[in-house]
């Protein structure tokens, strides 16, 4: 649990300090644009194209946004650290596909939000193992530490006559924490 929780802290800090030089991955990025073909035939069924597309260039990642029009299919795949926008031409079986390659700082601030949800529809779960494992690891991670605090105020509870910090320290921090969930709107 503690690599996990290095990680959450890391990259916690590198999103509220994207000033900082040594951690800037945007400028660092690597672009790359890819040009292939699909048979035409295989460009009827919606879904199935994500995986086709997959096969064809031996790539893995959380399929999201999958846009299918007249004309053309629109999706992307996205792992941490890369985001690769698919964009396919239905009529002809043309494709282009746009890459953003992060260095390792982007890779690490992106695992931080990386949770598979589609923002355009919020129903769908995530369709890529790797994200199944990564958000039950992340859950365990934060139940651990929530059964941590707690037993931490447990054992302060049964000590607190020798620690009459403790009072100042537990209030202050559930007042702080209680202005950021609650009352920050109102000021």
């Amino acid at each position: 649990m503690v690599f996990y929780i290095c990680i959450f802290a890391v990259s916690g800090l590198l999103i509220n300090h994207g000033e900082w030089k040594f951690a800037g991955f945007w400028e660092q990025r690597e672009e790359r644009k890819t040009e292939f073909t699909l048979p035409v035939i295989s460009l009827v069924n919606g879904p199935e194209v994500a995986q086709l597309v997959k096969e064809k260039l031996t790539i893995t990642g959380e399929t999201e946004n999958f846009k299918m029009n007249h004309g053309t299919i629109d999706f992307r795949i996205h792992s941490p650290g890369v985001v690769r926008d698919i964009h396919i031409d239905r009529i002809s079986g043309t494709a282009v596909m746009k890459e953003l390659k992060f260095n390792s700082w982007g890779k690490l601030k992106n695992m931080h939000m990386f949770n598979g949800i589609n923002k355009s529809d919020l129903s769908k779960s995530p369709n890529w193992i790797v994200t199944r494992i990564w958000r039950f690891t992340m859950d365990f991670t934060a139940i651990a530490l929530i059964i941590l605090c707690l037993g931490g105020w447990a054992l302060w509870y049964q000590v607190r006559k020798e620690y009459k910090a403790g009072y100042f320290i537990l209030a202050f921090s559930l007042i702080v924490s209680g202005y950021f969930i609650f009352l920050i709107d109102l000021f």
